[in-house]
């Protein structure tokens, strides 16, 4: 089988679409599928620079091609990509793109869909691209990052009903690595971006209630960064370690005793823009720190449980209730063994459930049918 993966931005980028679609690439091709990976001229990396920022075993076939700032262009560098790395009865064009999805149709490709963003979000012309998608014959299937987006996109679409699987985003089986070594008591960490919703406004509360505690924040672009040091220069128990590359993440985590993902009721991704991500996502953050085997506590959202369960493999409390989140910081403080349980339940989850292996091989498996 072939995968050409046409996305329409770069990778690597410290987005964490980036990290996302190396790592399915190199869990199809690890599956002996050959893959190639299409994105714009202009950024991004070759194929050893994307294993070297990611830590990939597995290594892809990379192209680039042209992606206009003018309107109409993702579909046209859909159609361009399908012309020229379209694998046609072979194999698969693979997007995130409902634009390049539909060039690819139109091009007789068979095409699977994996949809991060709810049906509501789309404009009317994406809309109606999607409706052309779902009704072409070449159309394989739709891959959903959460029940709760597959479920959204059948209510609107009955036609999707039975093309669409869930696969929930993954992680990377941890490594043993030494661990960063981390100043202060009672390591509370933070790995991911800054955007807004991501959960930096929520740990900006907690700290000045946790003189106890030493919060480590690892991520954030230099602006990010520099506004939020700027905010909480009179507290001296955070430490911000800025951009840190993918592959070198796990030893920040070894180096931490708890792990937040601190979602807002209203999530914003790359560039901000309207689209609120907390009623669909599946995050990347959940499933490393899975991984790792750190206890997590995360905000208390119906879509996170479907993955985590509040005493079992995290604590999850209300992200508006900082109040809540003290109790929860000084319960796995004292209770050690408690604390140790949830993580080793995390990493067991995670290990039977949300690896990036398990993951491209359910989508393989709905490929395959078709």
């Amino acid at each position: 089988m072939k995968i050409a993966y046409v996305h329409t931005a770069p990778v690597p980028s410290p987005a964490a679409n980036a990290v996302q679609v190396a790592r399915m690439c190199a869990a199809f091709s690890a599956e002996g599928v050959e893959t190639c990976l299409v994105q714009p001229w202009g950024g991004g990396g070759d194929a050893g620079e994307i294993a070297s920022e990611y830590g990939l075993d597995t290594q892809f076939e990379t192209r680039k091609l042209p992606l206009l700032s003018v309107p109409g262009s993702k579909f046209l560098y859909g159609a361009l990509a399908s012309l020229l790395y379209g694998p046609g009865r072979e194999g698969v064009v693979y997007t995130r793109s409902v634009s390049v999805a539909a060039a690819a149709c139109m091009l007789c490709q068979p095409v699977a869909l994996e949809m991060h963003v709810s049906a509501a979000s789309l404009r009317p012309r994406l809309a109606k691209r999607l409706e052309c998608v779902i009704d072409s014959p070449y159309f394989v299937g739709m891959i959903a990052i959460s029940g709760r987006l597959r479920d959204d996109f059948e209510k609107r679409y009955p036609a999707l009903d039975g093309q669409i699987i869930v696969a929930h985003d993954g992680a990377e089986s941890a490594a043993e690595v030494p661990a960063e070594p981390l100043s202060g008591r009672f390591r509370v960490g933070y790995v991911g971006n800054l955007y807004p919703g991501k959960g930096m406004e929520l740990i900006a509360e907690l700290v000045p209630l946790c003189p106890w505690a030493t919060f480590h924040i690892v991520g954030g672009a230099p602006d990010q960064v520099k506004v939020w040091r700027s905010a909480l220069a009179n507290n001296r128990n955070i430490v911000f370690h800025g951009y840190v590359r993918h592959a070198e993440t796990a030893a920040y985590l070894e180096g931490m005793e708890v792990v937040l993902a601190p979602y807002q009721r209203v999530v914003r991704g790359v560039g901000g823009g309207s689209q609120n991500l907390a009623d669909w996502m599946s995050p990347l953050k959940i499933f490393e720190y899975m991984a790792c085997g750190r206890a997590i506590i995360a905000s208390d959202l119906e879509v996170l449980h479907e993955v985590l369960t509040h005493n079992q493999n995290a604590l999850l409390c209300l992200p508006e209730e900082p109040a809540a989140w003290v109790v929860a910081l000084k319960r796995l403080r004292d209770e050690e063994v408690f604390r140790s349980r949830i993580g080793l339940r995390a990493r067991e989850d995670f290990q039977l459930n949300y690896t990036w292996e398990q993951r491209s091989r359910t989508i393989l498996k709905m490929i395959d049918k078709v």
